[in-house]
């Protein structure tokens, strides 16, 4: 016999094991909320700042650029309007870029994320619809936020059933 026995008709699995199962799922569950704002941030900047409504205005050089799986990827020098340093960036012109290119932009500090990436600074070039490729994402972890949404409501109606019966127990010694 094993230092652990169990009633194998039971067909429960050990608490210690559902425990772990439950954390992992929902660790899962809320890893998708959080992408949903990290994408829904990143669109948002992005639309914004290409119509020149938000981020720093200046001047960005574009000094590389290559191809990655569907897009191509430009890198550049951002200087302020205002004066400053420069900053190097990530850049999203309209169309291709070329190396040497200089375009006016708005920079977008890059927001704290735990995702690749999001926290780096871009600079946006008037009607650049780069910002678009977020779209999906975010419609994607829209809809597969949908069932921590459910969980959370889901909790917060057991948590309101458990306190109306606190509120509603007879005042008195406790009845055993």
């Amino acid at each position: 016999m094993g230092a652990v026995e169990r009633d194998k008709g039971s067909g429960k699995p050990h608490p210690a094991v559902a425990a772990v199962l439950v954390a992992v799922v929902l660790a899962i569950l809320l890893a998708f909320p959080v992408a949903l704002y990290a994408n829904a941030m990143a669109l948002a900047d992005g639309y914004r700042a290409s119509r020149g409504e938000a981020g720093t205005p200046g001047t960005v050089t574009v000094v590389g650029e290559y191809d990655a799986k569907r897009e191509q990827v430009c890198t550049g020098a951002f200087v302020p309007d205002g004066g400053g340093p420069e900053v190097e960036v990530r850049v999203e012109v309209p169309g291709r870029c070329a190396v040497g290119q200089v375009v006016e932009a708005h920079l977008m500090e890059g927001r704290a994320s735990v995702f690749i990436g999001y926290d780096e600074p871009r600079a946006w070039a008037a009607g650049s619809n780069d910002w678009t490729q977020y779209i999906v994402l975010v419609v994607l972890f829209g809809l597969l936020s949908l069932p921590a949404a459910l969980v959370a409501v889901m909790a917060v109606k057991a948590l309101v059933k458990g306190v109306g019966k606190l509120v509603k127990r007879p005042a008195g010694p406790p009845t055993y």
